[in-house]
């Protein structure tokens, strides 16, 4: 169930996080908590990918209490726990709407991303079954020039609109990445990630994606995820150790596998395309 913070405590509960404002955006914009996150009410189950992973969830405020417990209860439905919202309106913080920097960015990418991208020399990425763009975003933010590839047209239309609001561009194809033909342009990009999927019949074509001397960035789900949710069909799992042996051309630079306490249970690696 939310939880009601009078001022005074929502105060120091934010010394340890972010707010996650969810006024309009005008009214954010005419001023706001310095380090806030922003999430317009209406739009949060539409843009759910922007927010932080479960559990974690920031402490919620709004233009009144109304408004903050209706996003705090949202938050809730959508999976988070033990959710806290300000029981008052956002004036009752110091410094309530005294910054208008931008918003912060809430969301995070694959930390196996975070973790490798500074080992990867600039260049052109594709991002396959991007989904809502997070990666691919993170990729424009760090300096690649992206393109976005999945089947679903209206999460890559999300895709774009997540890179304009944080100043970046991407380019969006709609592919279904599972046919037999899958057209992916041989040797064109230095870096070709992949997230969350698994297509085997793919593989051998991503690995041709790969320009010489580029990289590939692979991580999805194997057996074991299927004791803590989707997906739970083989097809979609790997096998321990197979994502090591499955691009026999690549030089694996780091290879790793976790099964931590509630899951997911993933393998993870980074490879590269000799010279």
């Amino acid at each position: 169930m939310s939880r009601p913070l009078d001022p005074s405590t929502a105060s120091r509960a934010l010394r340890g996080g972010p707010a996650l404002d969810v006024r309009d955006e005008r009214a954010f914009l005419a001023g706001h908590l310095a380090g806030s996150g922003h999430l317009p009410l209406a739009e949060l189950e539409a843009r759910r990918s922007e927010l932080p992973s479960r559990p974690l969830a920031p402490l919620v405020v709004a233009g009144d209490a109304a408004a903050a417990r209706a996003a705090a209860e949202q938050l809730e439905s959508m999976g988070y726990a033990d959710v806290a919202y300000l029981d008052a309106p956002i004036d009752a913080l110091e410094g309530g709407r005294a910054d208008r920097s931008p918003p912060v960015r809430l969301w995070r990418p694959s930390p196996f991303l975070e973790q490798v991208i500074d080992a990867i020399p600039r260049g052109r990425a594709l991002d396959l079954a991007s989904g809502a763009g997070r990666e691919a975003v993170y990729l424009a933010l760090h300096g690649f020039e992206v393109e976005a590839w999945d089947h679903d047209r209206d999460v890559l239309a999300r895709a774009g609109a997540l890179a304009a609001r944080h100043g970046v561009s991407i380019t969006t194809v709609q592919r279904n990445l599972e046919r037999r033909s899958p057209d992916l342009p041989d040797g064109r990009h230095e870096l070709v990630t992949v997230f969350r999927f698994l297509h085997r019949p793919l593989l051998p074509h991503i690995a041709r994606a790969v320009a010489p001397g580029g990289f590939l960035v692979y991580e999805t789900f194997r057996r074991g995820q299927e004791r803590y949710g989707r997906p739970r069909h083989p097809r979609f799992l790997l096998d321990p150790g197979e994502l090591r042996t499955v691009f026999p051309g690549l030089v694996v630079e780091r290879y790793e596998e976790v099964d931590p306490e509630g899951g997911p249970v993933m393998a993870r690696l980074l490879a590269r395309r000799p010279t």
